[in-house]
């Protein structure tokens, strides 16, 4: 512990220990706590059953990382949701190396602390969507750029050539997670046009050989990509683009709105300040936060404007931001100071909300289950037992059907023995991974469980089948307050589905 304590130094390791503690404390309340896998990570679990290169949706790192984790903690929420924490864990510590080696030991733990409270990293670390292992490599890649001796003498190329490999091999994990990892080189470029000594560096092989370790290491995202006609890259496409029918004023506003929730009011409009003043351009480290955050933040901003901008869609720029927040900070007045006190205090009471909003309903502040943000991590494993039940009650062979994905992933999930639940598009939803994957050919010969959430049965479903029965209507409550609901039925005699792909991605 002394050779520990000399080499790392006190603060250091306390960050790793507190790091830990926090780590499982998150593992227990994902083991205990009430929330249950949200729609996409329930699909990104559906992924892990059938290992690919890449995904319709997603790169396929999400899915290898639920893979593992099952493999070892059992198909259980925790065994989903193991490297989320593990992720954050990292995330954390790294953000308290790169502020520490910019700014001192106490703008390092102002980085660590922002990591712990703001909504967006402490409740969503919770969560395994590709954003955490994106991230995590993201913020490996950002304290790399921080470790390069970019001024050193040429005896020393050797070591600063293995620093730009590692800088590849980060940001190709990296895009082994998220597409958006595909920004990083523009927001290299960028920077080192910003930093006029380091400008040069353009011309220099050492940032081509990382990109190309990056795209390497993205193969088989690529090789995916082109044996399915590009579809991923349509999806993204699809998803960046904007519709004809937008009201900006409404879609500005929730993005805002979206940021001020996830972030925390005060220390979102104080992280905007750090990104308009010029203060970036007084350190190395706080150029590099800047030209990594605060243009990719305001591009989404941009977008916002013909397009709806889910909140955490710039989460990889409100991380660099937060470092750059926390760097600014330390070095305030007391009055900056308390005021930035004051806004952590809100957003860790925004963050405990998070974890379960049903403690305000208990303190008597009432809203609707539509507003509520964890409305999708609600009610499943209730809706999974009740279907479970019906299925038992039904002779002979069975198999599961729905008419959203959502749906599917989270039976396949919390129904008896994870059965294959099928998906069938109704022609009017976008397409998705279930769209890509074939349905046993002996269909004709079981009986089908059709779950339908908040409606009757489509007549797409009842033209395919003989007979469809009502087997059960299921209400999911809490506290009584009704959370979602499902009509089931028993459909007999199989004549055929037509699975339309929409043209929408």
């Amino acid at each position: 512990m002394k050779i520990l304590l000399e080499k790392y130094g006190v603060s250091t390791i306390s960050i790793f220990a507190f790091a830990f503690v926090v780590a499982l404390l998150r593992l227990a309340f994902i083991h205990y706590g009430p929330i249950d896998l949200a729609p996409d990570e329930a699909h990104y679990w559906e992924f892990s059953r059938t290992l690919d290169w890449s995904y319709y949706s997603k790169p396929p790192l999400v899915a290898w990382l639920i893979a593992l984790s099952t493999s070892v903690f059992g198909d259980t929420v925790l065994g989903v949701r193991f490297f989320a924490v593990v992720g954050m864990a990292v995330i954390s510590v790294l953000s308290y190396l790169i502020v520490r080696d910019w700014r001192g030991e106490k703008a390092g733990w102002f980085a660590f602390i922002l990591l712990l409270v703001t909504p967006e990293f402490a409740a969503g670390g919770l969560m395994m969507t590709p954003d955490i292992p994106c991230l995590t490599f993201w913020a490996a890649s950002l304290y790399m750029l921080t470790l390069i001796k970019w001024e050193a003498p040429d005896t020393e190329r050797h070591g600063r050539m293995m620093r730009f490999i590692l800088l590849g091999i980060f940001i190709g994990l990296a895009g082994l997670a998220k597409y958006t990892a595909a920004l990083f080189f523009p927001l290299l470029a960028l920077y080192l046009v910003i930093d006029r000594e380091r400008t040069k560096w353009l011309m220099k092989r050492e940032i081509y050989i990382a990109g190309v370790v990056a795209l390497l290491m993205t193969t088989p995202v690529l090789y995916w990509n082109a044996m399915n006609e590009f579809i991923g890259l349509k999806h993204v496409l699809g998803q960046a683009g904007g519709a004809s029918d937008t009201n900006p004023l409404k879609t500005i506003e929730n993005f805002l709105g979206g940021q001020l929730g996830v972030v925390g009011p005060i220390i979102f409009l104080m992280l905007l300040w750090v990104w308009v003043k010029p203060y970036f351009k007084q350190h190395k480290t706080g150029m590099i936060l800047w030209a990594f955050s605060a243009p990719l933040f305001f591009a989404f901003l941009v977008k916002a404007f013909d397009a709806k901008v889910q909140p955490n869609w710039p989460v990889l720029a409100i991380f660099g931001g937060l470092l750059l927040l926390a760097g600014w900070v330390s070095e305030q007045r007391k009055r900056t100071r308390v005021l930035f006190t004051v806004g952590l205090v809100l957003s860790a009471m925004i963050t405990v909300v998070a974890h379960d909003t049903f403690i305000l309903r208990k303190m008597g502040v009432e809203f609707p289950i539509k507003r509520d943000p964890l409305k999708p991590v609600y009610g499943w494993k209730i809706i999974g037992h009740a279907a479970s039940g019906v299925r038992e009650r039904i002779t002979g062979d069975t198999v599961v059907l729905t008419t959203r994905y959502q749906t599917a992933s989270e039976m396949a999930f919390y129904m008896k023995g994870q059965p294959e639940v099928l998906y069938v598009n109704p022609g009017y939803r976008r397409q998705n991974q279930y769209d890509y994957w074939s349905w046993p050919e002996d269909l004709d010969k079981k009986v089908f469980v059709y779950i339908r959430e908040n409606g009757e049965i489509e007549p797409q479903i009842l033209n395919a089948f003989a007979s469809c029965m009502p087997m059960e209507k299921v209400l999911a409550e809490r506290d009584g307050v009704a959370l979602r609901y499902v009509s089931i039925y028993a459909c007999a005699g199989y004549q055929g589905l037509e699975r339309i792909k929409s043209k929408t991605y």
